[in-house]
């Protein structure tokens, strides 16, 4: 006994100690989240100098690797990597990235693997590590497409067709951003759906099919308009609006698409870098287009501030638009100056579409030099054509890659699609044999219900007829007694009476009062056989054939047979004439088999059947004193299967209980 109690105070402390263990981490997990929730406001105070507020964002992450919770733990990290991403922490991007991917590799979740690709996507992107960034992309767009997260897979397109573009694959970048549209439209994706018509635009402006770039930009602008906070993007069409009729020499309309855009609200305040950028195309514009008015001013306007916000590349093109400034008023050495400040900066920065620019700038304008920057121009050229060719052929396998996925896909969801069919073929004929079987035993059973109908109505007319013999032969046995004692015994009395009444009293008659009281008896007498025999036949004129006593016959001869006792209750106020002969025959039967039932199986000495009457309800009990029977280990018999079919035609219901070694009792309630 001690033994058994140690044991079981041991795994009550067990489990109370796990539980308190998982309660403690649960809270402890719940205070990690809320500092590293604060670390990441903090991290967003803009009030906080950018290096603390990296040492915030760090603290984070360290506090995150400390929480027990995994799908916590991820979710918090994916806030963390946003907010690198925001304060250019790149080593901190990297790390909480790769954690939140090898985590979510862990928990299989599909769509936060496709996530953690998606911005490493992005950051090589930015970079403009191109080759990364697609294979990046590519990753997390077979993960998207097979989860059938149609926004992430359009994004993802996007992706690769704008890596597309600037390695100049202008078509294989439009089929991409036209598949991205396709997914991106239904789901109705304002801001993606204008970022894939201004990629659009772009590649058909490279292309120099102008008109079609035209159209697109036009399309972006128009979701722009769709977009609450429009980020720019509306400026930003405008801009490319211009520089499209610019390429085509429609300077008046490009210098209307400039001053729109210069003229938005805060543009300079928002976006210092794109307002610079309005000026340079602006003046450029307008110096191709024959004014004078203020451009050495405007162009120099847009290099200092795109000097002072370090943009570099923006610098070269303001230099190589002010050296042709310079040649245009005769001023030779100031245009040198600019142009070979843009190509060594050019250089600086791998800007290699402006540095060939400067070359041939160069060329024009220093002639001493100019084999020398041809010769330059051709071998950067020939340098780029080979990089690019290599870059290509890198992303067509990837994009063969790609295509053999799909094709694999398609095949396999055709594969799917047969054996569906397939499958919906078999299961459609094992339905329609199912149904031809169950079909067939319904028209059997309804041809037994008819049979047996017939059957029913032919034992109910025999129980009618024995019943009307019953009846006539005491209709018969009653008159014949009526008879007797109307004709024979009332009459003698009747001549009695008349008699004594004749009798002098001076016969023999010695006591008159005992005379008369004799001769009044024989009149109460009378009186006495004259009702009786008028009841008896008002009885035979009013009687009607009695259905509980044809039930009751029925038992009777049963307990004779089968040698049990029985006792029979019928409530007086049942009205069994109003009740229908369905009704009446569905009772019959049932009584009928519970009485089979129990000499086949309960080995009872006694049976009690009673019948009683509530509102609107028969009631039939038949109980037994049998050996009782387990009734939810045995199976139903025919006989109460039968029982049961029949209560269920008669709208009824049907309780049986019953206990080992302790009788049976079966209540049947029938509406009436």
């Amino acid at each position: 006994m001690n033994i058994i109690f140690n044991k079981f105070t041991f795994s009550i402390s067990f489990i109370l100690s796990l539980t308190a263990c998982y309660l403690k981490q649960d809270k402890s997990d719940n205070s990690n989240e809320i500092r590293v929730n604060i670390l990441l406001e903090d991290s967003n105070n803009n009030l906080f100098s950018i290096d603390k507020r990296r040492t915030k964002l760090l603290g984070a992450y360290n506090i995150n690797k400390t929480i027990n919770d995994e799908t916590l733990k991820k979710d918090l990290l994916l806030k963390i990597i946003d907010q690198a991403i925001n304060l250019k922490d790149s080593t901190l991007f990297i790390n909480a990235n790769n954690s939140r991917l090898l985590l979510s590799k862990k928990l299989k979740d599909t769509l936060s693997i496709g996530e953690s690709l998606s911005r490493f996507g992005n950051y090589y992107f930015l970079k403009e590590e191109f080759d990364s960034a697609y294979i990046a992309y590519n990753q997390a767009y077979k993960l998207f497409d097979k989860i059938q997260n149609n926004y992430n897979t359009g994004k993802m397109l996007y992706g690769m067709g704008a890596i597309k573009s600037n390695l100049r694959d202008h078509t294989g970048s439009e089929v991409l951003a036209f598949k991205a549209i396709e997914l991106l439209k239904p789901l109705k994706k304002n801001t993606s759906l204008l970022l894939c018509y201004n990629l659009l635009g772009i590649n058909f402006s490279e292309l120099k099919e102008y008109d079609k770039a035209i159209v697109h930009y036009n399309k972006a602008l128009e979701y722009a308009k769709k977009i609450t906070n429009q980020s720019l993007y509306r400026e930003i069409g405008l801009n490319n609006l211009g520089l499209t009729y610019h390429h085509i020499k429609q300077y008046d309309h490009a210098i209307s698409y400039f001053k729109e855009a210069l003229n938005s609200q805060n543009l300079k305040k928002n976006d210092i870098d794109l307002y610079a950028t309005l000026i340079d195309n602006l003046t450029y514009t307008q110096f191709l287009n024959g004014d004078t008015l203020q451009l050495e001013e405007n162009f120099s306007k847009s290099l200092r501030i795109r000097d002072s916000i370090h943009n570099v590349s923006g610098v070269v093109l303001n230099k190589l638009h002010l050296a042709e400034f310079y040649v245009s008023k005769g001023d030779t050495t100031k245009a040198l100056s600019h142009t070979k400040d843009a190509h060594i900066l050019a250089k600086s920065v791998d800007n290699h579409r402006d540095r060939l620019e400067a070359l041939k700038l160069l060329a024009k304008l220093d002639k001493k030099n100019a084999p020398a920057y041809l010769e330059e121009h051709i071998a950067l050229n020939d340098s780029l054509q080979t990089q690019e060719r290599a870059i290509r052929n890198k992303f067509t396998r990837i994009q063969y890659e790609t295509d053999e996925y799909i094709e694999e896909t398609k095949r396999l969801s055709q594969q799917n699609l047969f054996i569906s069919i397939i499958g919906g073929a078999l299961v459609l004929v094992f339905a329609l044999l199912y149904f031809i079987k169950r079909q067939k035993a319904r028209n059997k059973e309804l041809l037994l219900e008819s049979e047996q109908q017939k059957i029913n109505q032919e034992v109910y007319a025999l129980m009618l007829k024995q019943q009307s013999k019953l009846e006539e032969g005491r209709l018969q046995e009653r008159h014949r007694i009526s008879e007797e004692l109307h004709d024979g015994v009332l009459g003698k009395l009747f001549g009695t009476r008349v008699g004594l009444g004749y009798l002098t009293m001076g016969n023999t008659i010695s006591d008159p009062d005992e005379f008369k009281s004799y001769l009044n008896e024989i009149q109460q007498i009378e009186k006495e056989i004259r009702t009786i025999s008028h009841e008896l036949k008002h009885d035979i004129l009013t009687s009607k054939t009695d259905f509980a006593s044809i039930i009751e016959q029925y038992v009777s001869n049963q307990s004779k047979l089968n040698n049990f006792n029985y006792t029979f209750n019928n409530a007086a106020e049942i009205p069994w004439n109003t009740v229908e002969d369905e009704a009446k025959v569905g009772v019959y039967r049932i009584v009928q088999e519970g009485i089979q039932n129990i000499v086949k199986h309960a080995k009872a000495t006694a049976i009690t059947i009673s019948f009683n009457l509530t509102p609107e309800l028969l009631h039939l009990t038949i109980s037994d004193n049998g050996i009782g029977f387990d009734i939810k280990k045995t199976r139903k018999g025919i006989g109460l299967k039968n029982m049961e079919s029949r209560i269920s035609k008669l709208n009824g219901k049907i309780t049986i209980r019953s206990n080992r070694d302790g009788g049976t009792s079966i209540i049947i309630t029938i509406p009436v």
